[in-house]
């Protein structure tokens, strides 16, 4: 169990930390860098889905060392054969999609629900920075507003 939880730890602080950087990178050196708001707006958004592809790509590994480096667990359900599989597995986990064709065993249990803790979070980090920019960039036209019919 120890094992698990320091690879959830390590994980965690990874993933944390990655993505401080990522959205300092886009607060910071990107707002340096001249660009209409609809661009940096695509732009941000595209920095964070491959952010999120590689804490996803972190889990994965983590899967694939606590399991066959560490023997803490197992996988059950479809074959977990490839590199693929355990991205897919993570990725399943990360968004809280929780499909249940592979099915984790042993301690890799905790490891699966740091992750879909951490996915959770990371992802409203990214809508509430998200959210932020846009309230920030975008001009909104005034809304109409309804005649009285008095």
């Amino acid at each position: 169990m120890l094992v698990s939880i320091a690879i959830s730890v390590a994980l965690f602080v990874a993933t944390a930390y990655l993505h401080l950087v990522a959205l300092r990178f886009c607060s910071g050196r990107m707002a340096s860098v001249p660009m209409r708001p609809h661009t940096r707006v695509l732009s941000i958004v595209s920095l964070l889905f491959v952010t999120h592809l590689l804490q996803i790509g972190l889990f994965a590994g983590g899967f694939w060392i606590a399991g066959a480096w560490f023997g803490i667990g197992g996988f059950e359900g479809a074959a977990m054969a490839h590199p693929l599989d355990y991205l897919y597995f993570s990725a399943v986990i990360y968004t809280s999609l929780g499909i249940g064709d592979i099915v984790p065993t042993g301690h890799l249990r905790f490891l699966v629900g740091v992750e879909a803790l951490n996915g959770l979070l990371l992802i409203a980090w990214s809508a509430s920075f998200l959210f932020a920019t846009m309230n920030r960039l975008w001009d909104w036209e005034p809304c109409v507003e309804p005649k009285d019919e008095e």
